[in-house]
């Protein structure tokens, strides 16, 4: 169902809105936009007005304000709201994240994944999240140079000078940002959560058998590639394949490969004769279920767990 969010410069008619929330009117920027979809996201079951208004007394009537009012969300006041321990100053993206971040992984971790996870993993998620999208959106609107993020699409939505002049236009452009920055954020999110947790998982994994050369994952989507490469590297792991459930069923391997720069090589590649083979393949490998092997002879499909496991140990003996 999709969240009932509106934009106007006056609370009025929206106080049959559940949650509202102030910030200034005219131009927009990451800062502000980013801070309210942290907020839609963090209530998603809530209804929410979004007042763009310069009048505090119309903002008074507000739940909370970001980017204006000199409050715990603001950043304008004298002398700004505050540093990360890096120097970075907080905008007011970065306030609300430093203050409900925490909170948004762990409510997006319960609702999309039904997992409840650890302080230490909640705390890595917040910390890159912080420091690859939060922080660099916060030296923008102060005025440090910053490098793109997946948020940088933002100012593309400013009204054109042509039509600039006309107030009303700013609250039309600043709900169709909102919107789409809402789904990005979220994905964003969400891709955090999987990564930062997957890597916990693989490592917990590769501790249970440091000298496991096949480790078994629970998709094939599952963000293994940056992890594994890590171990293999600062762990002196020798993890070669991993192997999972084929989505159109029976199972299938990769292979690891050497780097993270060197993604389209592979530690160990499956046999040469084996390449491109289907039909043949039971015969040429050996394996009576074997189904596939990809030219690239960096991946491979069986029919059980137990074939395809066979197919990266006659690998691993090449």
């Amino acid at each position: 169902m999709k969240q009932d969010i509106s934009v106007s410069d006056k609370l009025g008619d929206n106080y049959k809105y559940e949650l509202s929330i102030g910030t200034h009117s005219g131009i927009f920027h990451e800062d502000d936009v980013v801070a309210c979809a942290l907020f839609c996201i963090m209530n998603p079951s809530k209804s929410i007005a979004i007042i763009r208004s310069r009048d505090l007394d119309e903002l008074s009537k507000c739940d909370l304000l970001v980017d204006i009012g000199g409050g715990k969300y603001d950043h304008h006041q004298i002398g700004g709201n505050g540093k990360r321990e890096n120097g970075i100053p907080y905008a007011s993206s970065g306030l609300f994240w430093k203050y409900n971040g925490k909170d948004i992984i762990r409510l997006l971790s319960i609702t999309n994944f039904s997992s409840v996870i650890t302080d230490s993993e909640i705390e890595a998620i917040f910390t890159s999240f912080d420091n690859k999208i939060i922080q660099e959106i916060d030296k923008i609107d102060n005025g440090i140079p910053a490098n793109i993020t997946p948020m940088s699409f933002i100012a593309s939505f400013l009204p054109n000078w042509r039509n600039s002049n006309t107030p009303l236009c700013y609250n039309t452009c600043f709900q169709s940002v909102l919107e789409i920055s809402i789904s990005v954020l979220n994905q964003l999110l969400l891709t955090e959560i999987d990564k930062i947790t997957s890597y916990y998982y693989i490592l917990n994994q590769f501790k249970t058998n440091t000298s496991s050369k096949i480790l078994e994952i629970p998709s094939q989507t599952f963000p293994w590639l940056e992890t594994i490469t890590t171990i293999n590297k600062e762990y002196n792991g020798n993890i070669d394949f991993v192997i999972f459930k084929y989505p159109t069923g029976g199972w299938a391997a990769q292979s690891v490969p050497p780097s993270l720069e060197e993604k389209f090589k592979q530690r160990i590649p499956f046999p040469k004769k084996w390449a491109g083979q289907t039909n043949n393949l039971p015969k040429i490998s050996g394996i009576a279920d074997a189904i596939f092997c990809h030219n690239g002879l960096f991946f491979v499909r069986a029919k059980t767990k137990e074939s395809v496991i066979a197919m990266c140990d006659i690998a691993i003996s090449t």
